[in-house]
Protein backbone atom coordinates (compact mmCIF):
# COMPACT_ATOMS: atom_id res chain seq x y z
CA UNK A 1 0.00 0.00 0.00
CA UNK A 2 2.81 2.09 0.74
CA UNK A 3 4.60 1.47 -2.48
CA UNK A 4 1.50 2.19 -4.39
CA UNK A 5 0.91 5.74 -2.63
CA UNK A 6 4.67 6.41 -3.56
CA UNK A 7 4.02 5.27 -7.12
CA UNK A 8 1.02 7.38 -7.25
CA UNK A 9 2.14 10.44 -5.83
CA UNK A 10 5.89 10.09 -8.50
CA UNK A 11 3.17 9.98 -11.65
CA UNK A 12 1.69 12.77 -10.39
CA UNK A 13 4.84 15.25 -10.37
CA UNK A 14 6.13 13.78 -13.37
CA UNK A 15 2.81 14.88 -14.59
CA UNK A 16 2.41 18.47 -13.16
CA UNK A 17 6.08 18.82 -14.91
CA UNK A 18 5.37 17.79 -18.49
CA UNK A 19 2.31 19.57 -18.28
CA UNK A 20 4.50 22.68 -16.89
CA UNK A 21 6.75 22.50 -19.81
CA UNK A 22 4.16 22.10 -22.50
CA UNK A 23 3.01 25.68 -20.99
CA UNK A 24 6.36 27.31 -20.62
CA UNK A 25 7.08 25.96 -24.83
CA UNK A 26 3.18 27.61 -25.74
CA UNK A 27 4.38 30.87 -23.93
CA UNK A 28 7.57 30.83 -25.66
CA UNK A 29 6.64 29.82 -29.07
CA UNK A 30 3.52 32.88 -28.38
CA UNK A 31 5.85 35.39 -27.28
CA UNK A 32 7.05 37.25 -30.63
CA UNK A 33 3.16 37.65 -31.09
CA UNK A 34 2.52 39.15 -28.11
CA UNK A 35 5.80 40.90 -28.26
CA UNK A 36 4.06 42.31 -31.56
CA UNK A 37 0.53 42.89 -30.26
CA UNK A 38 1.24 43.80 -26.89
CA UNK A 39 2.89 47.48 -27.89
CA UNK A 40 0.90 48.46 -30.92
CA UNK A 41 -0.09 51.88 -29.57
CA UNK A 42 3.97 52.51 -29.52
CA UNK A 43 5.22 50.46 -32.54
CA UNK A 44 5.48 54.04 -34.84
CA UNK A 45 5.64 56.62 -31.75
CA UNK A 46 7.60 57.70 -29.21
CA UNK A 47 5.38 57.51 -26.56
CA UNK A 48 7.30 54.36 -24.74
CA UNK A 49 10.36 55.90 -24.92
CA UNK A 50 8.88 59.18 -23.57
CA UNK A 51 7.57 57.94 -20.63
CA UNK A 52 10.28 55.61 -20.09
CA UNK A 53 12.99 58.74 -19.92
CA UNK A 54 9.66 60.17 -17.77
CA UNK A 55 10.50 57.65 -15.06
CA UNK A 56 14.22 58.36 -15.41
CA UNK A 57 15.12 54.90 -17.11
CA UNK A 58 16.77 56.44 -19.70
CA UNK A 59 18.94 53.30 -20.86
CA UNK A 60 15.51 51.93 -21.57
CA UNK A 61 14.35 55.05 -23.52
CA UNK A 62 17.67 55.15 -25.29
CA UNK A 63 16.37 51.21 -26.26
CA UNK A 64 13.07 52.21 -27.52
CA UNK A 65 14.61 55.15 -29.64
CA UNK A 66 17.25 52.43 -31.17
CA UNK A 67 14.31 50.33 -32.25
CA UNK A 68 12.49 53.32 -33.78
CA UNK A 69 15.70 54.02 -35.96
CA UNK A 70 16.48 50.07 -37.53
CA UNK A 71 12.51 50.34 -37.64
CA UNK A 72 11.98 53.71 -39.55
CA UNK A 73 12.93 53.30 -43.14
CA UNK A 74 13.34 57.08 -44.10
CA UNK A 75 17.04 57.49 -43.37
CA UNK A 76 15.76 60.86 -42.00
CA UNK A 77 14.09 60.26 -39.74
CA UNK A 78 15.68 57.46 -38.55
CA UNK A 79 19.04 59.71 -37.56
CA UNK A 80 16.00 61.55 -35.36
CA UNK A 81 15.67 58.30 -33.42
CA UNK A 82 19.58 57.59 -33.33
CA UNK A 83 20.29 61.41 -32.14
CA UNK A 84 17.44 60.48 -29.26
CA UNK A 85 18.88 57.51 -28.47
CA UNK A 86 21.80 59.59 -27.70
CA UNK A 87 20.49 62.18 -25.93
CA UNK A 88 19.17 59.67 -23.45
CA UNK A 89 22.25 57.60 -22.75
CA UNK A 90 24.13 61.13 -22.36
CA UNK A 91 21.42 61.81 -19.99
CA UNK A 92 21.93 58.22 -17.88
CA UNK A 93 25.76 59.06 -17.74
CA UNK A 94 27.15 56.83 -20.18
CA UNK A 95 28.81 59.80 -22.87
CA UNK A 96 30.60 57.24 -25.15
CA UNK A 97 27.80 55.55 -25.96
CA UNK A 98 26.28 58.39 -27.24
CA UNK A 99 28.41 59.27 -28.81
CA UNK A 100 28.47 55.58 -31.01
CA UNK A 101 24.61 56.67 -31.48
CA UNK A 102 25.40 60.09 -33.27
CA UNK A 103 27.24 58.07 -35.31
CA UNK A 104 25.16 55.93 -36.36
CA UNK A 105 22.67 59.22 -36.81
CA UNK A 106 25.49 61.07 -38.68
CA UNK A 107 25.92 57.94 -41.06
CA UNK A 108 22.34 57.48 -41.46
CA UNK A 109 21.61 60.91 -42.93
CA UNK A 110 25.14 62.80 -43.76
CA UNK A 111 24.54 66.20 -43.19
CA UNK A 112 21.30 66.13 -41.23
CA UNK A 113 20.95 67.19 -37.96
CA UNK A 114 24.42 69.37 -37.70
CA UNK A 115 24.10 71.62 -35.07
CA UNK A 116 22.22 69.05 -32.62
CA UNK A 117 24.69 66.57 -33.33
CA UNK A 118 27.56 68.96 -32.56
CA UNK A 119 25.79 70.57 -29.54
CA UNK A 120 25.81 67.07 -28.19
CA UNK A 121 29.36 66.21 -28.37
CA UNK A 122 30.27 68.58 -27.14
CA UNK A 123 28.30 68.13 -24.16
CA UNK A 124 29.69 64.67 -24.00
CA UNK A 125 33.33 66.06 -24.06
CA UNK A 126 32.46 68.04 -21.03
CA UNK A 127 31.34 65.39 -18.91
CA UNK A 128 34.13 63.33 -20.21
CA UNK A 129 36.27 66.43 -18.96
CA UNK A 130 37.87 66.42 -22.93
CA UNK A 131 37.95 70.13 -22.27
CA UNK A 132 39.62 70.70 -25.58
CA UNK A 133 36.91 68.13 -27.73
CA UNK A 134 34.45 70.33 -26.23
CA UNK A 135 35.68 73.48 -27.56
CA UNK A 136 36.12 72.05 -30.85
CA UNK A 137 32.90 71.06 -31.26
CA UNK A 138 30.93 74.28 -29.48
CA UNK A 139 33.46 75.96 -32.55
CA UNK A 140 31.15 73.88 -34.77
CA UNK A 141 27.92 74.07 -33.76
CA UNK A 142 28.63 78.23 -33.85
CA UNK A 143 29.60 77.47 -37.32
CA UNK A 144 26.96 75.34 -38.86
CA UNK A 145 24.29 77.01 -36.20
CA UNK A 146 21.59 79.09 -38.41
CA UNK A 147 19.49 80.24 -35.28
CA UNK A 148 20.76 82.94 -32.59
CA UNK A 149 19.89 80.71 -30.16
CA UNK A 150 22.22 78.08 -30.72
CA UNK A 151 25.30 80.46 -31.68
CA UNK A 152 24.42 81.94 -27.65
CA UNK A 153 24.89 78.02 -26.71
CA UNK A 154 28.17 77.61 -28.90
CA UNK A 155 29.30 80.69 -27.42
CA UNK A 156 29.15 80.16 -23.71
CA UNK A 157 29.83 76.73 -23.74
CA UNK A 158 33.00 77.07 -25.54
CA UNK A 159 33.69 79.88 -22.88
CA UNK A 160 32.92 77.41 -20.40
CA UNK A 161 35.25 75.01 -21.92
CA UNK A 162 38.20 77.62 -22.15
CA UNK A 163 37.66 78.26 -18.00
CA UNK A 164 38.01 75.07 -17.41
CA UNK A 165 41.33 74.79 -19.32
CA UNK A 166 42.10 78.14 -17.33
CA UNK A 167 42.58 80.36 -20.43
CA UNK A 168 40.27 83.45 -19.12
CA UNK A 169 41.21 85.84 -22.21
CA UNK A 170 39.65 82.60 -25.07
CA UNK A 171 36.64 82.23 -22.56
CA UNK A 172 36.47 85.97 -22.82
CA UNK A 173 36.89 85.91 -26.57
CA UNK A 174 34.31 83.02 -26.48
CA UNK A 175 31.37 84.96 -25.23
CA UNK A 176 31.74 87.93 -27.33
CA UNK A 177 30.17 86.04 -30.60
CA UNK A 178 27.47 85.08 -28.75
CA UNK A 179 24.18 87.26 -30.44
CA UNK A 180 22.64 88.00 -26.72
CA UNK A 181 23.82 90.66 -24.59
CA UNK A 182 27.12 88.59 -22.66
CA UNK A 183 27.46 91.32 -20.44
CA UNK A 184 26.50 89.48 -16.65
CA UNK A 185 28.64 86.54 -18.13
CA UNK A 186 31.77 88.41 -18.35
CA UNK A 187 31.03 90.78 -15.25
CA UNK A 188 31.25 86.79 -13.45
CA UNK A 189 34.46 86.09 -15.49
CA UNK A 190 36.23 89.65 -15.01
CA UNK A 191 35.35 88.63 -11.00
CA UNK A 192 36.84 84.89 -11.36
CA UNK A 193 39.84 86.63 -12.62
CA UNK A 194 40.27 88.95 -10.31
CA UNK A 195 40.35 86.85 -7.74
CA UNK A 196 42.66 83.87 -6.31
CA UNK A 197 42.36 79.99 -5.33
CA UNK A 198 42.92 79.27 -2.22
CA UNK A 199 46.16 77.33 -1.33
CA UNK A 200 45.30 73.69 -0.58
CA UNK A 201 48.79 73.67 0.99
CA UNK A 202 48.11 76.69 2.99
CA UNK A 203 44.99 75.53 3.82
CA UNK A 204 46.84 71.68 5.40
CA UNK A 205 49.43 74.08 7.15
CA UNK A 206 46.84 76.13 8.83
CA UNK A 207 44.82 73.00 9.78
CA UNK A 208 47.94 72.57 12.50
CA UNK A 209 45.65 74.91 14.66
CA UNK A 210 42.39 73.70 15.38
CA UNK A 211 39.60 75.02 12.55
CA UNK A 212 41.79 77.98 11.30
CA UNK A 213 42.55 75.44 7.93
CA UNK A 214 38.40 75.90 7.69
CA UNK A 215 38.61 79.06 8.59
CA UNK A 216 41.01 80.36 5.39
CA UNK A 217 38.34 78.83 3.12
CA UNK A 218 35.28 80.57 4.79
CA UNK A 219 33.87 77.49 6.05
CA UNK A 220 33.29 79.14 9.17
CA UNK A 221 31.05 76.62 10.87
CA UNK A 222 33.61 73.67 10.16
CA UNK A 223 36.34 75.91 11.72
CA UNK A 224 34.03 76.54 15.01
CA UNK A 225 33.14 72.90 15.30
CA UNK A 226 36.72 71.75 14.64
CA UNK A 227 37.92 74.26 17.78
CA UNK A 228 34.97 73.38 19.63
CA UNK A 229 35.41 69.36 19.69
CA UNK A 230 39.49 69.67 19.89
CA UNK A 231 38.88 71.58 22.83
CA UNK A 232 36.91 69.34 24.14
CA UNK A 233 39.25 66.00 23.74
CA UNK A 234 42.08 67.74 25.32
CA UNK A 235 40.25 68.64 28.32
CA UNK A 236 38.78 65.21 28.93
CA UNK A 237 42.64 64.14 28.06
CA UNK A 238 43.95 66.19 31.01
CA UNK A 239 41.31 65.55 33.47
CA UNK A 240 40.99 61.91 32.68
CA UNK A 241 45.09 61.81 33.34
CA UNK A 242 44.52 63.67 36.49
CA UNK A 243 42.31 61.25 37.59
CA UNK A 244 44.57 58.50 36.79
CA UNK A 245 41.61 57.06 34.43
CA UNK A 246 44.09 55.52 31.60
CA UNK A 247 42.00 53.67 29.64
CA UNK A 248 39.39 56.63 28.97
CA UNK A 249 42.44 58.79 28.75
CA UNK A 250 44.33 56.25 25.92
CA UNK A 251 40.47 56.19 24.18
CA UNK A 252 40.57 60.05 24.72
CA UNK A 253 43.87 60.67 23.35
CA UNK A 254 43.28 58.17 20.04
CA UNK A 255 40.29 60.25 19.17
CA UNK A 256 41.93 63.69 19.69
CA UNK A 257 44.47 62.77 17.51
CA UNK A 258 42.70 61.42 14.95
CA UNK A 259 40.34 64.16 15.17
CA UNK A 260 43.20 66.67 15.28
CA UNK A 261 44.60 64.99 11.84
CA UNK A 262 41.61 65.36 9.82
CA UNK A 263 41.20 69.02 10.98
CA UNK A 264 44.57 69.20 8.94
CA UNK A 265 43.69 67.55 5.71
CA UNK A 266 39.99 69.22 6.36
CA UNK A 267 41.75 72.40 5.86
CA UNK A 268 43.48 71.15 2.41
CA UNK A 269 39.92 69.80 1.81
CA UNK A 270 38.33 73.27 2.37
CA UNK A 271 40.52 74.79 -0.06
CA UNK A 272 39.97 72.00 -2.72
CA UNK A 273 36.11 73.17 -2.05
CA UNK A 274 36.22 76.45 -2.63
CA UNK A 275 38.28 76.74 -5.51
CA UNK A 276 35.63 73.94 -6.93
CA UNK A 277 33.13 76.13 -6.19
CA UNK A 278 33.54 79.14 -7.21
CA UNK A 279 34.51 78.09 -10.56
CA UNK A 280 31.53 76.06 -11.05
CA UNK A 281 28.93 79.22 -9.65
CA UNK A 282 30.94 81.07 -12.54
CA UNK A 283 30.34 78.74 -15.30
CA UNK A 284 26.52 78.45 -13.92
CA UNK A 285 26.38 82.12 -14.79
CA UNK A 286 28.51 81.93 -18.12
CA UNK A 287 26.16 79.10 -19.18
CA UNK A 288 22.94 81.15 -18.17
CA UNK A 289 19.61 79.71 -19.20
CA UNK A 290 18.91 79.13 -22.49
CA UNK A 291 17.99 75.61 -23.07
CA UNK A 292 16.99 73.71 -26.21
CA UNK A 293 14.58 71.33 -26.63
CA UNK A 294 13.07 69.19 -29.20
CA UNK A 295 9.51 69.76 -30.01
CA UNK A 296 7.96 66.37 -29.27
CA UNK A 297 4.70 66.58 -31.62
CA UNK A 298 7.18 66.75 -34.37
CA UNK A 299 9.39 63.84 -34.11
CA UNK A 300 11.63 62.21 -35.04
CA UNK A 301 12.45 65.08 -37.56
CA UNK A 302 14.41 67.25 -34.84
CA UNK A 303 12.27 70.84 -34.18
CA UNK A 304 13.70 73.08 -31.89
CA UNK A 305 11.99 75.09 -29.08
CA UNK A 306 14.63 77.24 -26.75
CA UNK A 307 13.88 78.00 -23.13
CA UNK A 308 15.37 81.39 -21.77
Amino acid sequence: MHFSTLWKKSFHTVEKSLRLRHALLAALLASPFLAAAEPAEFADTPQLARELAANRQHNAAAIEYRRLALADPDSARAAGWFWLAAQQYASDHNPAQANRMLDRAEDTAPGSNAAPVAWLRAENALALRDWDSAGFYFDSLRLKADAPPWRDIAARGAATAALRRHDIPAARAALATSPTDPTSAITALDAYAARRDKKPWLGGLLGLVPGLGYAYSGEYANATRSLILNSLFLWGMIETADDDQWAAFTVLTFVEFTWYTGSIYGGLDAAHRHNQRRLDDTIAEIRGTTRAQPDFAKLPILVWQFEF
